[in-house]
């Protein structure tokens, strides 16, 4: 059988190129994920301090958010294919680089750069696998396939890494990410041009000035948050003042970026829920895996199967999720789901110095996985259906910015506030799991706060349902 082409009039891929874009959002997903089960061996051999290590686990979060968009506006600018090989080359040097990385600060500099290559990747791919198609059938059926792909390397990053660094070391886990891209380097690299069209403007180049203090003051405030237990005074001003100006510069270049009509109201509520839930979600995992390998001794592939029933029951109870928002809206979902998530959290609290409760850290992993099932789909569908057509694709984008920033805020406050296991006696994780909890309870608070006097934002609405396929 021969290979099939999609059936589209210009510039077609062949079904082999789409599945060879596709794939690099399971590399995406599994260099995600992974770091959980990398930190421990990496704090063993590198020997970071505990602001080091958490600028391991969040850089490629903090590069993510702050280059998606501008990402977008570039692959929207220049060729896409061009920008999507781009991407792939930084994102493999990154990983080579996370291979060979002498020092935390050259690991710190290779998460940089995958961050980075995923960031121009992600994009692009999506424009190369749907501008081509008309809406119907067969383009939902790609978007679908490039999530899939997403969510199955997320859940890949907990187990086959894990296998990696107990068997041969960290230093694997990022080694077998390179075959992974000769793959997609050998399945894309005829993929047609998609040149920008002749009608773009000036206006619709990215802004370098506005990407660049966006990624200083989303990579700044992390770090300065995660290290100011360890800052003078006048390094603390220093630090202020400089942050302060790099947010007065993206705020002043804001719509160079970010179009009007997508920063309103609804758009807020599911920023701030999101951000709220995966500062939780992410810190608590940073906290557990830690506490596990480092306390009790159990090593980093035990450790990913006892994490996996987060991305598994997330990818089997998202589809309950939007259904419940379609006949309910958004509000009873996103406050239920938030809840489940906190109260899963906080249900880890009880994980004292002895022997860890494995049922129970299973049982809260399928309660966080079931909690994102429910928020992830009421706070996108509550910002997608507040958002013009013409900038749905942004309003996403910015939603996922938020909840990386979110999570890269919540690694930086545990470790900030010393929570964080270190190595030697176990202790108690009660302290650390009832504020990853807080967190998630904060980000449902100030979502509330705008949503709940909002009666039209609480009503169904099918019909946006039914255009996002959910």
């Amino acid at each position: 059988m021969g290979i099939t082409h999609i059936r589209v009039e210009h510039r077609a891929l062949t079904r082999w190129q789409v599945y060879g874009v596709c794939l690099v959002m399971f590399l995406e997903g599994l260099s995600s994920s992974s770091i959980n089960v990398q930190v421990a061996a990496v704090r063993v051999d590198l020997a970071p301090g505990p602001v080091g290590l958490q600028l391991v686990a969040s850089t490629f979060l903090v590069a993510y958010a702050a280059l998606l968009l501008p990402a977008g506006r570039l692959a929207d600018w220049l060729d896409r294919r061009h920008v999507f090989l781009a991407g792939l080359g930084l994102f493999a040097l990154g990983s080579l680089a996370g291979a060979l990385a002498p020092s935390v600060e050259a690991l710190v500099l290779a998460r940089l750069l995958q961050g980075a290559g995923a960031a121009l990747t992600g994009p692009a791919a999506l424009a190369l696998i749907t501008a081509p198609l008309p809406e119907g059938s067969e383009r939902n059926a790609m978007v679908a396939l490039y999530g899939a792909l997403g969510a199955v390397g997320f859940s890949s990053g907990l187990v086959l890494p894990g296998f990696l660094v107990t068997q041969f070391g960290w230093r694997s886990s990022f080694a077998v990410l390179l075959p992974f891209v000769a793959v997609v380097l050998a399945l894309t690299w005829r993929v047609p041009s998609a040149p920008a069209g002749s009608g773009r403007r000036s206006a619709d180049r990215p802004d370098c000035w506005g990407s660049a203090a966006l990624l200083g003051l989303i990579g700044g405030g992390t770090w300065a948050l995660g290290a100011v237990r360890q800052l003078a005074p006048s390094t603390i001003v220093i630090v202020l003042v400089t942050l302060t100006c790099l947010g007065l510069v993206v705020a002043a270049r804001r719509r160079r970026t970010v179009p009007d009509g997508v920063l309103v109201a609804p758009v807020g509520v599911a920023m701030a829920a999101l951000a709220g839930a995966f500062a939780g979600v992410l810190a608590s995992i940073y906290v557990l895996t830690l506490a596990l390998q480092d306390w009790h001794g159990l090593d980093a592939f035990t450790v990913g199967l006892l994490i996996l029933p987060q991305p598994a029951c997330f990818a089997l109870l998202s589809r309950f999720g939007s259904a419940w928002v379609s006949r309910a809206g958004p509000l009873r979902p996103l406050v239920t789901g938030m809840l489940l998530i906190a109260g899963a959290i906080g249900s880890m609290a009880h994980l004292g110095s002895g022997d860890p409760s494995l049922p129970l850290v299973l049982g809260a992993m399928a309660g966080v996985g079931a909690g994102l099932a429910l928020t992830y789909p009421a706070a996108s569908i509550l910002a997608i259906n507040s958002a013009p057509d013409q900038v749905r694709g942004t309003t996403a984008a910015v939603l996922t910015t938020a909840q990386n920033v979110g999570g890269s805020a919540g690694l930086a406050l545990v470790t900030a506030l010393a929570l964080v296991p270190r190595a030697g006696p176990a202790g108690s994780l009660a302290v650390p799991m009832t504020v990853c909890a807080l967190l998630v309870v904060a980000g449902l608070a100030v979502g509330l706060h705008v949503l709940l006097p909002r009666r039209d934002l609480r009503q169904p609405d099918r019909v946006v349902m039914r255009e996002l396929g959910l």
